[in-house]
């Protein structure tokens, strides 16, 4: 065998070794995944009967459930406690004229029997509510099938209701008497009868007053100090006002206007707490807490000065200088009254607001003393014009 023909050989050796060896491993991943199939498979299985076992268990418990909540298994004896019930819940609502019908009773698919009832009376709308209320409140396996409320002449309304109970065919028929309260109902009956009771049906629902005014009030000591409140109703609606807590002897409130009397002969701060009413349907209140301060009075405010009436000093003029024998004369003429007024050296004078003294009477002008300062008026000079003069510049005439 030459050369190339033992290379040839170990060719085809090694790819009948390859062969098999790719076979070998095929099979085993095919046994791998067989196996695992089958794994999940009966894992699959093993979580269908875990939850058809607790689906067992939780319908076990809930025909256990059921069991306590359910009329007595004979037929006779649960319609006959049934209605008795019925009865009493009747005369507790405070029905009128109320008739309670057993009526037919069936088979349902082997497991229970459903009773078939039936309620009439007469009854306002409390009456209903109240009725409902003991109904649901009861955990029997029961259930109002048909509600029909009819206005009457009395001003209530005929009430009809068809209702279905259930007996479970194995219950026993001593079972005792449901006394906790249905999970249908949350709260009392108040609860229900608030909400649906003070409504009113044809506006919309009643805002209560709101405070907008401060949070705190200033009195005087040793005065009575009104201070009215600033409560604003949405609506309009006219309002009652009390005082809800407070020192009493210190306040008291007008409850139509909402005044605040405050009265205490002592500095002193205390809080007041303030209640809002409205008077729409149904009425609503708000509170609203203010800080109350008694203070001093303020010092006295100074007298304001008499307003200034018209000035004649505005209306003088100097109308002539007249030398006498021994000396001149100024003569100032008053326009508002037409007078004049002759002055010499020495004189003194008061004209409107001006008051003071003649100092010299020359040919050219008159000097005169007015507030500590000399003036110089000259012919048909205006004598207030001179004085507010001297008033802005005080330079005296030499």
């Amino acid at each position: 065998m030459n050369e190339r023909e033992r290379f040839l050989s170990i060719l085809v050796a090694g790819l009948l070794v390859a062969t098999g060896v790719w076979w070998g491993f095929g099979k085993y991943n095919a046994a791998i995944e067989s196996r695992q199939s089958q794994i999940d498979q009966l894992v699959t299985t093993q979580a269908q009967l875990n939850e058809k076992r607790l689906q067992g268990e939780f319908a076990n418990r809930q025909m256990g459930e059921y069991m306590l909540r359910s009329l007595p298994g004979d037929p006779e004896q649960a319609q006959s406690q049934y209605q008795q019930w019925l009865l009493d819940l009747v005369h507790d609502s405070d029905l009128t004229e109320a008739l309670v019908d057993a009526n037919s009773s069936r088979t349902i698919g082997g497991l229970y029997q459903l009773l078939d009832f039936r309620i009439r009376g007469n009854s306002d709308v409390p009456g209903v509510l109240k009725l409902m209320y003991s109904f649901y409140s009861k955990d029997y396996l029961h259930r109002i099938r048909d509600l029909s409320l009819r206005k009457n002449r009395q001003g209530g309304f005929q009430l009809e209701l068809s209702i279905d109970a259930i007996a479970l065919l194995g219950a026993p028929n001593e079972l005792p008497t449901r006394e906790d309260a249905s999970w249908r109902i949350q709260g009392e009956l108040a609860d229900y009868l608030d909400p649906i009771m003070n409504r009113n049906l044809y506006e919309p629902p009643n805002q209560p007053p709101r405070f907008s005014g401060q949070s705190q009030l200033e009195a005087v000591v040793g005065r009575d100090t009104p201070a009215p409140l600033a409560f604003n109703d949405p609506e309009g609606q006219s309002m009652r006002y009390e005082l809800v807590e407070g020192p009493y002897e210190f306040v008291s409130i007008d409850s139509r206007s909402g005044t605040l009397r405050i009265r205490s002969d002592q500095t002193t701060q205390f809080d007041v707490t303030v209640r809002a009413t409205d008077d729409g349907y149904p009425s609503r209140s708000s509170e609203h807490r203010l800080l109350v301060k008694v203070l001093d009075p303020p010092p006295p405010e100074p007298e304001p000065e008499p307003p200034v009436g018209f000035d004649d000093a505005s209306q003088t003029v100097l109308t002539a200088l007249v030398q006498g024998r021994d000396e001149w004369t100024a003569w100032l003429h008053v326009r508002t009254k037409d007078e004049t007024i002759k002055l010499k050296v020495g004189d003194a004078f008061e004209i409107g607001t001006v008051q003071g003294m003649v100092k010299s009477v020359s040919p050219r002008s008159v000097v005169m003393t007015v507030a500590g300062a000399d003036l110089e008026l000259q012919p048909s000079g205006n004598l207030l014009d001179a004085v507010s003069a001297i008033s802005t510049t005080i330079q005296p005439v030499p």
